[in-house]
């Protein structure tokens, strides 16, 4: 088991594609590769700590169908 911490993923922030210059061609592709990023360095017994904007202006039930599909057990601060 290990131990990671992370933050500011910006999922499901548009805004992020260029203020971040971030190189997909839309949210879309680009929540799908952060996500298949993440499954491919974390395990299912890791632990990851999630420190700050995991998503922008998104409804809780996007954010729980994000996390429900990392592998690892995630923490993430809970929204207001």
């Amino acid at each position: 088991m290990s131990t990671y911490f992370t933050s500011d993923h910006h999922f499901g922030h548009a805004g992020a594609l260029g203020l971040y210059r971030r190189p997909f061609a839309s949210v879309t592709e680009m929540d799908r590769q952060m996500l298949d990023r993440w499954n491919s360095v974390i395990g299912s017994d890791d632990e990851v700590w999630y420190l700050g904007d995991f998503a922008i202006r998104q409804r809780p039930d996007r954010v729980a169908s994000l996390v429900d599909r990392f592998r690892g057990s995630t923490h993430i601060k809970p929204l207001h």
